[in-house]
């Protein structure tokens, strides 16, 4: 099974892989550390303090993969089974990237990501594998989350509606 996790930073991936990585026996790779370790990257923006990932870098790396667990903000562009997105309150999020010491500015700018689902709409809209599961992670554990996972891929998949732009 070829499973990957994205979503707006503070949702909860890298958490939730680990627990979905022992209980599934799936190697992890974590795509912020795949992407510098390889130099997946085009170039590095300094206000954003971030890697520009170079998409086909990374899908090539991905090429002769069939069995992981992929978790980072631009995993919705490795081809795989199943696509989950996380997604979580923007005040959650706001919270969860302070204690990160994430900048006011790379704060604000991922809140507002999720608010306007940004990465749940990119997601979406590459998705060509076989089980899609977008869930709101603000008020369940990672053990919680890991269940609806599993759940998901053994139903085909899991749609919850969310919409920060409603509340």
């Amino acid at each position: 099974m070829r499973l990957c996790i994205t979503g707006t930073p503070g949702t909860g991936k890298t958490t939730v892989a680990k627990i979905l990585s022992e209980k599934l026996r799936l190697p992890i790779y974590n795509l912020s550390d795949i992407v510098k370790e390889k130099k997946l990257y085009k170039s590095f923006d300094e206000g954003r303090d971030a890697f520009i990932v170079d998409i086909e870098k990374l899908r090539e790396f991905f090429k002769d993969k069939h069995r992981f667990i992929a978790e980072g903000l631009v995993a919705h562009y490795i081809p795989c089974d199943v696509l989950v997105v996380l997604r979580a309150k923007p005040d959650v999020i706001r919270e969860r990237l302070k204690e990160r010491n994430y900048t006011t500015e790379k704060v604000e700018e991922n809140v507002e990501a999720e608010r306007i689902a940004y990465c749940a709409t990119e997601a979406f809209e590459n998705f060509s594998g076989k089980v899609f599961i977008h869930i709101d992670t603000s008020n369940r554990t990672p053990e919680k989350i890991v269940n609806v996972i599993i759940e998901g891929v053994k139903r085909g998949g899991i749609v919850e509606e969310i919409d920060w732009l409603e509340g």
